[in-house]
């Protein structure tokens, strides 16, 4: 278990003082996006997620949420499905009955999960508008909403402070 954990804050360290690659991905739609198309000017989350994970689906209510009073003021929040291909077609009935207005991505061989080097899942990534990793978060209880809820707030007036 220590073990583990270690490899964890290792991984979040290693991480955290770097520029997130540019990569491309096809949205619910079938439209191609890249991180310079998807970067808000504040602040962009990128939470990778599956259908099959419960703290997933509440960590992307939270952000929906924000995204709709924040949206405007420039967060972009991106959800990032890691369903395979035989789980698929489950994505996107879920996020039409969620009512998600925020962009989900399909990485269904796992392209963005390597290039992320995401794991477990809920893993959010806190990106600032020059690329630059603000924070990455794994996991998510109903905790963890005050901590996402003061970042992405604080982002909105320039303070990238965690």
């Amino acid at each position: 278990m220590k073990k583990t954990a270690l490899m964890f804050l290792a991984a979040a360290i290693a991480i955290s003082a770097s520029t997130v690659p540019d990569f491309s991905a096809k949205d619910l739609d079938g439209k191609t996006w890249s991180l310079d198309s998807l970067l808000g000017s504040k602040l962009t989350i990128i939470s990778f997620w599956s259908t099959s994970c419960a703290p997933c689906k509440e960590e992307l209510k939270l952000l929906d949420s924000l995204y709709g009073v924040y949206g405007d003021s420039g967060i972009s929040v991106v959800g990032v499905n890691i369903d395979s291909r035989r789980t698929l077609s489950r994505v996107k009935p879920m996020v039409k009955s969620q009512g998600w207005d925020f962009t989900v991505l399909l990485d269904p061989n796992g392209d963005l999960l390597r290039l992320f080097k995401v794991s477990p899942i809920p893993h959010s990534f806190y990106i600032k508008p020059d690329k630059e990793l603000l924070k990455s978060v794994i996991g998510y209880t109903k905790k963890d909403a005050a901590t996402i809820i003061k970042t992405t707030r604080n982002a909105v007036h320039g303070n990238y402070s965690s």
